[in-house]
């Protein structure tokens, strides 16, 4: 499928949509959970560290069975892993509505975050299949922009559920089943390329490193998003005013404002994909996520650190599609859904050790040093991406 005329048919639309909805999905199993697991916590008189199992028991299955649903999708195709993997993660919602204990929801989570595990990469996969040149970073971009209104959106919309039963929010996967039926009928088979550069399913040495580098991108960047600003920007705003009212308000609408400029950052991604290079537009993401993070220290008021978010919001729009897009053009058409996939599991592990290695800085440096650290970080990968990538 070429690019100039890929996005006008509503056929083509109609099939961007449905992979967009697989990016939806990747949200209702995580962004869903705050209020979800309040109820929780209610309902079955847990204390907080025991409610979040039901988030560690989710991602969990993703670090092997992601890269392991990519392998499978490049041997039998994307439909053959994504339709089981949806009808899984949906029942898996739907016997939640017959759980009566704790365990049976742990062990219902688990299940959700097998069935989930493979939508992620092949999401990215699809539109890299049907895509390619700054089209594909164009979509990879808009796709972003999908996840961040599901992150803001999803936790509304559990919110509402949970105070109907805390049931019903974890029961949101049943709409995989109709996920999966747009799938099976909307997904085209993978176009033949047969002159492209990357049919052939080796890489070059030269190739590798590149990858290599672009997935411990994918790691610290995670890192740096679930460390410094996920998990320390609430203790920064509290700090500038411990006596504030509204102080969980105040919170929310600062990491909203990330998830907006994420949003329209994205939408533009594509726009500036023809004016630079992806190396460069990788580069620039890097340094605002070290200037953000500077300024989150430097800043001493509440509206002023508007600023910094919105530039970590905007180093996110445009760090994610790349990343992505230069990957997906590395890997082998062969291989693409694998190494995709690969990508998708370095976010993963990201996700994880982001919060324990800044909480190692946290308690030997304090507050500062977190931001501090997380932007030398990234000042290191701007300089490691331009000699690798240029």
């Amino acid at each position: 499928m070429r690019n100039s005329d890929a996005t006008r048919s509503p056929r083509r639309r109609l099939m961007i949509a449905t992979i967009f909805s697989l990016t939806v999905m990747v949200g209702v199993g995580t962004s869903t959970m705050p209020p979800a697991l309040a109820a929780v916590q209610r309902t079955f008189g847990v204390s907080p560290d025991v409610a979040g199992i039901l988030l560690a028991v989710f991602t969990l299955p993703g670090l092997v069975l992601t890269p392991l649903g990519g392998y499978v999708a490049d041997r039998v195709g994307r439909k053959a892993v994504l339709v089981p993997s949806l009808v899984l993660f949906a029942a898996a919602g739907a016997a939640v509505l017959g759980a009566e204990r704790f365990e049976h929801l742990v062990v219902l989570r688990f299940l959700q975050g097998c069935g989930a595990a493979s939508l992620g990469a092949l999401n990215v996969a699809l539109l890299s299949d049907f895509f390619d040149g700054n089209e594909r970073v164009r979509l990879l971009g808009f796709n972003h922009s999908v996840l961040s209104i599901g992150t803001a959106v999803l936790p509304v919309l559990s919110g509402w559920l949970a105070t109907a039963h805390w049931r019903y929010p974890f029961a949101l996967p049943m709409i995989g089943v109709i996920v999966a039926a747009a799938v099976l009928h909307v997904i085209p088979p993978i176009p033949s390329r047969g002159n492209e550069r990357n049919d052939t399913p080796r890489m070059m040495r030269s190739e590798r490193a590149r990858l290599a580098v672009l997935l411990a991108t994918s790691v610290a960047t995670y890192a740096i998003l679930f460390g410094p600003f996920l998990n320390y920007l609430q203790e920064r705003i509290r700090l500038l005013d411990p006596f504030a009212p509204a102080l969980y308000e105040r919170i929310g609408i600062m990491v909203g404002l990330m998830s907006v400029a994420t949003t329209v950052g994205a939408v533009f991604v594509g726009r500036l994909g023809k004016r630079y290079t992806l190396s460069q537009l990788l580069v620039v993401a890097c340094m605002l996520y070290a200037v953000a993070q500077i300024l989150f220290v430097l800043l001493s008021s509440y509206a002023l650190i508007a600023i910094p978010t919105v530039l970590f919001g905007l180093a996110q729009a445009i760090n994610q599609p790349v990343v992505q897009s230069l990957v997906a053009e590395l890997a082998p058409r062969m291989r693409r859904a694998t190494i995709l996939s690969f990508n998708r599991t370095a976010a993963l592990v990201g996700q994880t050790t982001g919060p324990l290695l800044f909480g190692v800085v946290y308690r030997s440096g304090g507050l500062e040093a977190v931001f501090l650290s997380g932007a030398a970080l990234a000042l290191v990968y701007a300089g490691v991406l331009w000699r690798w990538l240029r």
